[in-house]
């Protein structure tokens, strides 16, 4: 597989892992059940796996609220100004 190839999958995986990312971000208490049964089954106990599962969901959904902010205030500075953060240096 030659390396153009490979990156060209790398980022169609990357964007799809992105959006996933991003829908799981938006429905922590899903992520919470899609979670818990898994984690039941690991950790043998119902409300330590109960617990487990919400705190890595709203985690997650935390992660991706903040990421989606800190894109939107980027965007929003480079449109302000014309510069993008990359031709400032702060990247």
């Amino acid at each position: 597989m030659s390396l153009v190839k490979f990156k060209s999958r790398l980022g169609k995986l990357k964007s799809r892992l992105g959006k996933l990312l991003f829908a799981m971000g938006s429905a922590p208490m899903g992520v919470a059940l899609l979670l818990w049964l898994p984690l039941w089954f690991v950790l043998d106990n119902f409300l330590i796996a109960g617990m487990l599962a919400i705190f890595i969901s709203f985690l997650l959904a935390m992660s991706v609220s903040l990421y989606r902010l800190n894109t939107e205030k980027r965007e929003e500075g480079e449109q302000d100004t014309g510069v993008t953060t990359r031709e400032r240096g702060n990247e």
